[in-house]
């Protein structure tokens, strides 16, 4: 999809790079260049699915978008409520508060030996949410400090930023197959179920195995409130991982609720649930609550004499 280039690495031991947020376990020691891309080869790119990590710069056109579109609407029941659905949710990604969140996550393991579930530790760390991005300091494991990295602890971690889970769904422009699956009841309330579909390379996020990152199909369902529209339930299923990239499957399920932030009430995540399965046969589980909401912005009042 433009300049072929061939790399030349050697393996590292792990540095932190602070400005992905992520190890690195390669280091490049050549580049050159093998072709430059034909003009058909550049048409191509625009028909492809556009790159969604992070902001592609490249202007993407109608056709590109019309595809996403006809991709998830359809005339029959349920159009209607997904299409309000659609509007509330993505106005929520783009304008979700920036707060601060305790989180407790308790982990547990179990191995191709035993499917018995073991605790493996208890986590807690202030969680801050930053639209869709989320940062975790004052990591704490087993109630002792955890003075590294999040991502130095062993074992598979729970990242799940909310509102990169919510826009793959809904964003017109994404590659995704929806079916209505009715009106139900959810936790109390009224709610419509929807089923969904993406192909790899998708709008979900990425996985990463030390250098190796993989974009999976993804199935599951969303739940949304009847007749507000906010997202009440979100499940997502990863599957198809290639065998090199140790992961085979891994399952979340997000839960949302009204909660009480200083005088108003928000729209906010309170509760997760994980599974990670490896081809190894190693599985984690995980439970995670979020608590004690609060906005981190602050202000002042100075006064001059």
């Amino acid at each position: 999809m433009g300049d072929q280039v061939e790399i030349a690495c050697k393996a590292i031991p792990r540095v932190w790079e602070k400005e992905t947020a992520r190890y690195q376990y390669l280091e490049v020691t050549a580049i050159r260049l093998m072709a430059r891309p034909s003009p058909e080869d550049l048409a191509k790119m625009f028909e492809g699915v556009p790159f969604h990590e992070g902001e592609n710069l490249l202007g993407i056109p109608d056709s590109a978008v019309g595809a996403g579109n006809r991709a998830n609407e359809w005339n029959g029941p349920g159009w209607r409520e997904f299409s309000h659905a659609r509007r509330i949710n993505l106005e929520y990604v783009a304008n979700m508060p920036n707060f601060i969140a305790d989180e407790t996550v308790k982990r547990y393991k179990s191995s191709a030996k035993s499917a018995a579930w073991t605790p493996l530790d208890t986590l807690e760390t202030e969680i801050t949410f930053q639209g869709d991005r989320t940062i975790r300091r004052q990591v704490r494991r087993n109630g002792k400090p955890w003075d590294q990295p999040f991502e130095s602890l062993p074992g598979f971690k729970w990242y799940g930023g909310f509102g990169s889970e919510i826009k793959p769904v809904f964003d017109p422009s994404c590659p995704i197959t929806i079916e209505y699956q009715g009106r139900t009841q959810l936790g109390g309330r009224q709610a419509i179920e929807y089923r969904y579909s993406t192909p790899v390379d998708g709008c979900f996020s990425f996985f990463y195995q030390q250098y190796q990152r993989y974009n999976p199909p993804r199935t599951g369902r969303i739940w949304t409130d009847d007749p507000s529209g906010n997202v009440i339930q979100l499940e997502e299923d990863a599957r198809d991982f290639p065998t090199e990239f140790e992961l085979a499957e891994r399952e979340e399920h997000l839960f949302w609720d009204y909660v009480k932030v200083g005088e108003d009430s928000h729209w906010l995540p309170v509760r997760a649930t994980c599974l990670a399965v490896y081809f190894s046969g190693t599985r984690y589980r995980f439970e995670t609550e979020f608590r004690n909401h609060r906005h981190f912005e602050a202000a002042t009042h100075v006064t001059f004499h």
